[in-house]
């Protein structure tokens, strides 16, 4: 009854947590046992999991499966009756793959009583590969000169790797990354969907990820650049799925320090995990880092920037820290449940050469990423298993002006930003304000006083009155704001966003006959999004009421974040469910998954009733001379309805067979749906109402309107194993 109990607790515990965009993080082990000598299959061999609770038993053709076994090396001890016991050591198993070991076993009376030992070898040709699938373990990870999992995803095949440059627009949609954009097979950066431990790491109003996970905190990259599993939504061009260490039964750490002189990158990490101290079934992991990088992309073309610093470019630095935990425990012999988290805190300006004179204003960029989840997994026999998950991850970044950073009023520039060239004679109100305030004669009725000073502002002068400065007459009770001190050019952008999801997910594979496997699963998200951008900060000190400046939503005017806003201005809540269904079927070699997934998009956005007439849209006709004195010139909430909701359905096929025993063949075919970047749907409409009623410039918002991009892929691939340690790979693929 207990047992019961505490069954039920923790399932609805985990489904009331967050819950993600579930990926996978585990695989199986299968294969076939056989007597050495006649070479007939052998039933009632037993095949266990050194150190788990995993095994199973041969079938009467000699096969087991072993399935749910997380992503790792591993250790098999196979034994009979009448046999000598096998280890077969360095068995590896990948996410989402079977890893197959086949024994012949020995009933020779010098072999019984004894231990034979066997080390596995990665096969150079994966027999299940439906798609295109790169993997890279952490003993390959560690050899590589690279530093961060994206580092690792650029070097692999169908992988183009950019490092973006500073485009002089301060208002584009695409998201500055600290990293290397990837585009995999052509598509878009936000197309390639990030997981950690199975959950999602992206941010939905921008579709860019700036997670950083510890080299030594990974176990496993997994790059899959076409015929993705059902089990994967919102993704239309690849999937990089990131597996962290797990503790052992032994404590054990690692410390690492990584440093140089020239280019001053540096990076100290380090890791501890074993057993929960008075918890026999629990293990824990940690891992910390700290990075700084005086020059965040060194390169031999930047010698000559400035002499003073010959092999790195002024104020393109980088300080950050990430860290990774994990906690999990046997509850019972078929159940489990793991508590992971992750974060990363990255702070880092990029190098201007249009500011090669004023580098300290550089764009200044702080990100932050939080995740926390929860999964609970229950064996319910050696065929049937689920899994329950829930998680939760937000995503901050604030981007604007690298010395005043989030002090808005500092960016005001009353007499429009000055030029960044220092090289000119004479610079934009240079000292302009010296000697004005010499020639004011109090007996005239001048006033001159100081006010409080703003944050990061060295003076604010206050003229009110009447009379005369320079001759130039002032206006009763008008108050100018004169800034001293700062005369360099500003980054005239000031961005805040934050994202976050709720939500749950479970999945259920039942092994309902050797040729059959089963996998169904759900999954729900609630967002919270938040956005705040004033594209003129130079303009701050006319008043922050100027809309025509601001687009927010889920912020204050100020740029804080309140739930307090009105309709206008209020924090986004768009929701995506989803449903599907795999068929994993094997006979002889040959290979086949086919599944369906059934999303619905709900972005709980407005829309205008009529673009032609978005302030008024009953009026019959508009009138051209505007003299209809009922047209309004304000946004009413009856002037909007309800976003559409979309409904998609997303079939896949994967079938992979053998052409011999060295050669294997796969094809795959799907249709994909990826939301649209969340960003591109919403607009504060304060921001826009003001753009039309009275905007003197072109500017975009978002639309709710857009359907989700869809993508159709066709795949044929083959991989030929060359020699011992040598394969070849080449796939024929087309996307619509």
């Amino acid at each position: 009854m207990r047992l019961k109990f505490l069954t039920l607790f923790i399932s609805v515990l985990a489904m009331l947590c967050a819950g993600s965009v579930f990926g996978g993080v585990t695989g199986k082990i299968t294969g076939e046992m056989t007597d050495a000598e006649t070479g007939e299959p052998m039933i009632g061999v037993t095949v266990a999991v050194q150190g788990t609770n995993l095994g199973a038993i041969t079938d009467l053709d000699g096969m087991y499966n072993i399935l749910n076994v997380p992503v790792g090396t591993y250790t098999l001890v196979i034994s009979a009756i009448g046999y000598a016991t096998v280890e077969v050591s360095n068995v590896h198993v990948s996410a989402d793959l079977a890893t197959y070991q086949s024994q012949g076993m020995s009933s020779k009376a010098t072999d019984i009583g004894t231990t034979i030992q066997v080390t596995a070898e990665a096969p150079m040709v994966i027999k299940d590969k439906v798609a295109s699938v790169q993997i890279i373990r952490a003993e390959e990870l560690l050899a590589m000169p690279t530093r961060g999992f994206e580092d690792v995803v650029a070097v692999q095949s169908g992988v183009v790797a950019s490092i973006q440059t500073f485009r002089g627009g301060n208002r584009s949609n695409r998201e500055a990354t600290n990293g290397p954009e990837l585009f995999i097979r052509g598509g878009r950066p936000s197309e390639v969907a990030y997981y950690v431990d199975g959950f999602s790491q992206q941010d939905p109003l921008t579709g860019t990820s700036t997670g950083n996970i510890s080299n030594n905190a990974i176990k496993e990259v997994t790059v899959i650049s076409g015929g993705f599993p059902v089990e994967y939504g919102h993704v239309t061009s690849g999937i990089v799925n990131v597996i962290t260490q797990s503790g052992g039964d032994k404590l054990s750490g690692t410390a690492e320090v990584v440093t140089d002189q020239k280019y001053d990158q540096n990076w100290y990490s380090a890791t501890l995990g074993g057993p929960i101290p008075g918890l026999e079934k629990g293990h824990f992991y940690g891992s910390v880092e700290r990075r700084y990088m005086g020059d965040r992309r060194p390169s031999a073309i930047t010698s000559d920037v400035l002499p003073e610093s010959p092999d790195r470019l002024p104020n393109n630095w980088l300080s950050g820290w990430s860290y990774t935990g994990k906690l999990d425990y046997d509850i019972t012999p078929n159940m489990k449940v793991a508590l992971g988290g992750n974060a990363s805190i990255d702070r880092w300006s990029r190098y201007q050469h249009s500011r090669l004179f004023e580098n300290e204003h550089n764009a200044y960029f702080d990100d932050k990423n939080h995740g926390m989840n929860l999964k609970l997994t229950h064996t319910l026999n050696a065929k049937t298993f689920y899994n329950l998950s829930g998680s939760y991850f937000v995503t901050e970044r604030f981007s604007g002006d690298g010395m005043h950073r989030e002090d808005l009023w500092a960016y005001g520039r009353p007499d429009g930003n000055p030029t960044a060239d220092n090289e000119k004679l004479f610079r934009q109100w240079d000292d302009w304000m010296e000697g004005v305030f010499d020639s004011i004669d109090p007996s005239s009725g001048d006033s001159v006083f100081f006010t409080a000073t703003p944050s990061g502002l060295d003076t604010v002068w206050v003229i009110t009155d009447t009379g005369t400065v320079d001759g130039t007459p002032w206006a009763d009770s008008t108050e100018y704001y004169f800034f001293i001190g700062d005369e360099s050019q500003v980054y005239d952008d000031y961005v805040r966003r934050k994202s976050e999801y709720i939500g749950f997910a479970g999945d259920i594979t039942s092994e309902i006959s050797r040729e059959h496997t089963l996998k169904a699963g759900f999954e729900f998200h609630r967002h919270t999004l938040r956005y705040y951008q004033h594209l003129r900060p130079i303009y701050v000190w006319q008043g922050i009421h100027s809309y025509g400046h601001v687009n927010r939503y889920g912020y204050d005017e100020w740029g804080n974040e309140s739930d307090d806003e009105d309709w206008r201005n209020e924090a986004k809540n768009p929701t995506d469910f989803a449903l599907y269904l795999q068929d994993r079927m094997e006979y002889q070699g040959l290979i086949v998954t086919a599944g369906l997934r059934f999303d619905v998009f709900d972005y709980k956005g407005l829309r205008l009733r009529s673009e032609d007439l978005p302030l008024d849209p009953d009026s019959l006709q508009f009138d051209a001379d505007l003299t209809n004195d009922t047209l309004t010139q304000s946004l009413e909430l009856e002037d909007f309805e309800d976003s559409e909701v979309f409904t998609r359905v997303s079939p896949r096929l994967g079938i992979s067979f053998p052409i011999s025993d060295r050669t294997q063949m796969r094809v795959s075919y799907g249709k994909f749906f990826q939301r649209p970047n969340l960003q591109d749907l919403y607009v504060g409409y304060s921001f826009m109402e003001y753009q039309l009623v009275g905007s003197g410039y072109y500017t975009d918002w978002g639309n709710p309107n857009l359907k989700p991009p869809k993508t159709t892929a066709y795949e044929v691939g083959i991989t030929r194993q060359l020699g011992d340690n040598t394969s070849f790979d080449v796939n024929i693929f087309y996307r619509d």
